[in-house]
């Protein structure tokens, strides 16, 4: 069992976690200590130490005269996430078809029949939470831990930088096709074709990034 201070820090990052990745601390906010600490009832302590993992994590970034404040992503930033993305969960998808469970494969469905009333409901929000449950199903159905590991780093800044793309109607509607190919590849228990289903995937993404890069 954890020592009572360690459960508190792994409460005060899961929060704030959250909180950046939901959009109500916003890129480029200060993470004040002593505001946080006195709006969540803790002390400093914890709040301290919980802003430091979100830093060693790339959800926070620290500034001179500034402290720590939530990361910003450029599209720079965005392009060299899906530049490792497209090695690793070529790599995860791949596994998967040869070890995902049946329990696994229905709750991808489930997240892809969400991922279409988000669409229909235009709800990026929605999407974006939707995209980022399937691709950590798909990391955890590689049975690799530490795969998954390195993954869940990668989508903590994707699912914060992603926001841009997941206000593109065009963009979450080809995503959920190739979301679907995937999954169809991953069911029939095709390593080839879930790994070209994902490099497709994840390449379109990836140009629609560069499209974003020229517009911005």
């Amino acid at each position: 069992m954890l020592p009572p201070s360690e459960r508190v820090v792994d409460t005060v990052r899961e929060t704030l976690r959250e909180a950046i990745l939901a959009g109500r601390l916003l890129p480029g906010q200060k993470l004040s200590v002593p505001e946080l600490a006195r709006q969540m009832g803790v002390s400093r302590s914890p709040v301290r130490e919980a802003i430091l993992q979100l830093v060693a994590e790339g959800l926070a970034v620290e500034r001179s005269r500034r402290g720590v404040v939530v990361a910003k992503f450029s599209m720079r930033d965005l392009r060299e996430i899906y530049e490792i993305r497209e090695v690793l969960e070529t790599l995860a998808v791949r596994l998967a078809a040869q070890r995902i469970r049946p329990e696994q494969l229905r709750a991808m469905w489930a997240v892809l029949e969400q991922q279409h009333q988000a669409i229909e409901s235009h709800n990026p929000q929605l999407y974006s939470q939707t995209n980022q449950q399937f691709h950590t199903l798909i990391s955890q159905s590689s049975g690799n831990p530490r795969l998954h590991r390195i993954l869940a780093l990668l989508f903590g800044e994707m699912q914060l930088a992603f926001r841009t793309l997941s206000h593109s109607p065009a963009h979450t509607m080809r995503g959920h096709q190739e979301h679907r190919q995937i999954v169809e590849a991953l069911e029939a228990r095709n390593p080839c074709a879930a790994e070209a289903a994902m490099r497709v995937h994840l390449t379109n993404t990836r140009l629609e990034i560069d499209r974003l890069s020229r517009v911005y």
